[in-house]
């Protein structure tokens, strides 16, 4: 699969929309939106659903997720994957099926890492594995650490942080469309 920024070049040029527009839609800014599109930024999964919204194409079309058919996951058996090379990583917890409405993902993030702020639809709730992050919500600071918790309506402006000296891993569950693979019945 090509990088990233070319995938998003490519199909708001296809859809005929503009970085103003496009950026609009998926509630980013202009500058962040050009940076993802040279690969100069990592861009989350939630900030990918809404810019795959915006240009009314399957998300799978953007990043090349992991498809989970079976109900069980299991460690050490799970795919990592990236939005880019360099950034934040996941794997993927949970499947797909007919009538289901929460995606979760396991990710690890880098030390200094800080994601873009967004909203999107529906709940989200993290619980924090290992290290200390920071989310911001609705302009409140959330410091957690390991075995602490957060959850939150996603259609508040919120970013994500690793506040601490090594690499953090969280486990985010939520009803944005992270997923959308074929879901069987």
């Amino acid at each position: 699969m090509e990088p990233l920024g070319e995938r998003l070049r490519h199909y708001r040029r296809k859809a005929g929309k503009t970085l103003l527009e496009v950026a609009s839609e998926a509630g980013l800014s202009v500058g962040f939106l050009s940076q993802a599109e040279r690969n100069l930024s990592g861009v989350s999964l939630s900030s990918l659903a809404n810019i795959a919204k915006a240009l009314d194409v399957p998300l799978r079309l953007l990043v090349d997720q992991p498809e989970q058919r079976s109900p069980d996951s299991h460690a050490g058996q799970r795919r990592r994957y990236s939005t880019i090379d360099r950034g934040q990583t996941y794997e993927r917890l949970s499947s797909s099926f007919s009538g289901s409405q929460i995606n979760a993902v396991k990710m690890c993030l880098p030390v200094g890492y800080v994601s873009e702020s967004v909203t999107h639809d529906g709940d989200e709730f993290v619980y924090v594995l290992s290290g200390n992050v920071s989310y911001c919500v609705a302009g409140i600071d959330y410091p957690l650490q390991g075995g602490d918790s957060l959850h939150f309506d996603g259609r508040q402006q919120h970013f994500l942080a690793n506040t601490g000296a090594t690499p953090a891993e969280v486990v985010s569950v939520g009803t944005l469309a992270i997923f959308d693979d074929a879901k069987d019945g």
